[in-house]
């Protein structure tokens, strides 16, 4: 996805009344600090379940200083204090600086702070490009968990941020860092199982049910500011048991598994296929099957793309094997990974190693030993003290073309027809793959009681692949942006 088009112009005026913050002290100060000393002093926003892995990442790397915590819900902020209380008794007897850290619950009084140098933002999926624009329009540096953005749309302002303001955005796609996909990427990249021929994307998971739909709206936790936590969404009530994680599977706020895990295997797929950017077509089929649950996504859901001139297919699964079975499915050996078919065999798996095997499938050729990617955060705070992005090992401008095609098979879905199976198979019976996942997603629902199942069928999403833009369906902007409450925009900037 290229940021070619002008950039429109955000007055100085309008960021601080928006944001309360002073700008060029903030980014003064923190030049100041990193030039006078190696720490890396950071602020945390978003303090859910990530956050507490992140936490420790970065409590466990040498003259990092954990500034301040921030979270629009008090009480997430004071279970992520014992993570970090855990970690300094821990560290008494290494070169250990994080003493004592604040709590803040709006982020932009954290920006506006002059002893931090970084952020890592791992807040709900609809609030990271906001919170990471206006970090670097603060002054300060970016971890930033994927995906990166909430819509196609967000991917370019974000790209236009990293290039206009200088700062470091570092994309939380730790499977970059990995020594097995590393070197099993550039295994096949350098021709040695021959011509890619099809990729598989594969995420499945034995998820359950997040609840059935309230008969009244949730009460919002009395330690959360609600206004704060919604930030840029839609006002909407809160119709499922728990109102933290579960965002995730409610369009409003979260992108479904495919944004939350299979974005790790999209980007995978994209990395591998050389980042030939956006496919012409995109093309997809789901349902949220058998939990009857409070969650709008859904929990099978395939897309199928040509992409750089390779069949790729996309695939979540999070529905297990039946109600009393606690094991998910598995294809070609792999159950969340990508499996890339070449002339001379396979490449297959992901984070933590990858093998490839002769195309009998069994005969192993090489294995890729992998180590899951421990040294990702370690890379953003050493180009954090280098003011060098050059070293990270991914960027905004190579995250953001694979998370639009997540966000396109999305928004084709949203815009799906209710189609039944036999139609269904019918239309794409060309296409042997999409047949076999059909046919075991078949016999898997039939063990919930389900027998004739019913997907939506999206519409086939044709694109401008050099600009993003959608050529047909027409798409609202609810889909793929901008469509945010007053208050909570992102600045366009390109």
């Amino acid at each position: 996805m290229k940021c070619n088009t002008p950039y429109s112009t955000i007055s100085r005026r309008h960021f601080l009344y928006t944001s309360g913050l002073t700008l060029a002290s903030s980014a003064l100060s923190a030049e100041k600090i990193i030039g006078a000393n190696e720490r890396i002093r950071v602020g945390f926003v978003g303090m859910g379940s990530r956050s507490a892995v992140l936490l420790k990442q970065f409590l466990n790397i040498p003259n990092v200083e954990v500034v301040a915590i921030c979270d629009p819900d008090t009480a997430q902020m004071q279970e992520q204090m014992g993570v970090i209380n855990k970690s300094i008794t821990e560290a008494k007897n290494r070169n250990f600086t994080s003493t004592s850290v604040d709590t803040i619950q709006d982020y932009r009084k954290l920006y506006e702070r002059s002893d931090i140098d970084a952020v890592i933002i791992s807040s709900p999926n609809h609030w990271h490009t906001l919170q990471a624009i206006h970090a670097v329009q603060a002054g300060k540096h970016v971890y930033l968990e994927k995906p990166l953005s909430f819509t196609p749309w967000e991917g370019h302002q974000l790209q236009a941020a990293t290039e206009r303001y200088g700062k470091i955005i570092a994309p939380g796609f730790q499977n970059r860092s990995d020594p097995g996909p590393q070197n099993g990427i550039q295994f096949v990249q350098d021709g040695n199982l021959g011509k890619i021929l099809k990729v598989r994307s594969l995420c499945y998971r034995n998820r359950d049910s997040i609840g059935s739909p309230l008969a009244q709206p949730l009460k919002i936790p009395s330690t959360m500011d609600f206004d704060l936590w919604l930030g840029p969404a839609q006002e909407q009530p809160i119709m499922r048991p728990k109102i933290h994680y579960d965002w995730h599977w409610d369009f409003n706020t979260g992108n479904g598994d495919m944004g939350n895990q299979g974005v790790h295997e999209t980007d995978m797929v994209y990395w591998l296929l050389g980042h030939p950017g956006l496919p012409e077509q995109i093309n997809c089929f789901g349902n949220r099957f058998a939990w009857n649950d409070a969650g709008n996504t859904p929990n099978m859901f395939t897309i199928w793309c040509k992409w750089g001139g390779v069949e790729v297919i996309l695939e979540t699964n999070d529905v297990k094997l039946g109600p009393d079975r606690n094991a998910s499915s598995i294809r070609m050996g792999t159950r969340v990974g990508i499996v890339a078919e070449c002339e001379g065999g396979f490449l297959k798996g992901g984070r933590g190693g990858m093998v490839a095997v002769e195309p009998d499938e069994k005969t192993i050729i090489r294995r890729f030993k992998g180590d899951g990617g421990k040294s990702h955060q370690q890379s953003f705070i050493e180009a954090v003290r280098n003011n060098d992005s050059s070293t990270l090992p991914t960027t905004v401008a190579k995250s953001t073309p694979a998370e639009a095609v997540m966000h396109f098979g999305n928004a084709a879905y949203r815009t799906g027809t209710l189609t039944d199976e036999s139609t269904l198979k019918s239309s794409v019976q060309g296409n042997e793959d999409l047949m076999e996942i059909l046919s075991d997603q078949s016999e898997q629902l039939k063990a919930w009681g389900i027998n004739k199942p019913q997907y939506f069928a999206g519409k086939t999403v044709h694109l401008n692949t050099e600009t993003g833009e959608v050529l047909k369906p027409l798409m609202g902007k609810e889909l793929i942006g901008p469509n945010y409450r007053k208050g909570f925009e992102v600045p366009k900037l390109v």
